[in-house]
């Protein structure tokens, strides 16, 4: 079993899992801000009405942590909203790996973690794109409603768009963790295997 990474080789974890949580959250923002124009312009004139610079960086950093936040529901509310209806697309077409449970992944990834730290990391980092993708595709789909609402027929057709290729995005990155994980679990497995079998 190899040693435990370090705080320094986890900065990049928790780089992709921020990613994850806070793009599609300022994704949501903006479009929340831009579509219903009544929104958006009073909240910068009242940043640009700050008087000191750490006022400003005051606000930046409650921001990112309410973005934080948003992040946090939108990849709760996304895994019924998105990730479900494609496990059931994924089931009506066969796709075997795609529909695989999440007790059964996580099942490989523990086992992965214990026996490579580095790739743990690696698979940790290629799920987090895709909770960023499913979380992009909800946000896309309540700044769709968002354009309804504001009878923004534009920002619903560009909204609309982006929906379908995050949803898009979001099935094949989906597919390809799936794969990823069952042949990576498949490889250690054989190796553990093959390692016992030398020590008799």
């Amino acid at each position: 079993m190899k040693e435990a990474p370090s705080l320094l080789q986890l900065i990049p974890d928790i780089f992709f899992d921020a990613l994850a949580y806070l793009l599609p959250a300022s994704l949501l923002f903006l479009g929340v801000m831009v579509i219903p124009s009544s929104i958006g312009a009073p909240l910068v004139n009242a940043y640009l009405n700050l008087g000191a610079s750490f006022d400003r960086f005051v606000v930046i950093l409650f921001g990112l942590g309410l973005l934080y936040i948003l992040g946090q529901l939108l990849t709760h509310f996304s895994y019924d909203v998105i990730l479900r209806p494609l496990q059931k697309f994924a089931a009506w077409r066969k796709e075997k790996d795609f529909v695989r449970s999440d007790i059964d992944w996580m099942q490989d990834y523990t086992f992965i973690r214990h026996k490579d730290a580095a790739l743990g990391m690696e698979i940790s980092k290629r799920y987090a794109r895709t909770i960023m993708s499913r979380n992009n595709a909800l946000a896309a789909l309540l700044l769709m409603i968002t354009a309804v609402i504001s009878l923004q027929w534009a920002g619903l057709i560009v909204c609309g768009i982006l929906f379908l290729l995050f949803t898009h995005e979001t099935y094949g990155e989906q597919r390809f963790f799936s794969r990823y994980l069952q042949e990576m679990t498949k490889e250690l497995r054989n190796m553990e295997t093959a390692q016992k079998e030398e020590d008799k």
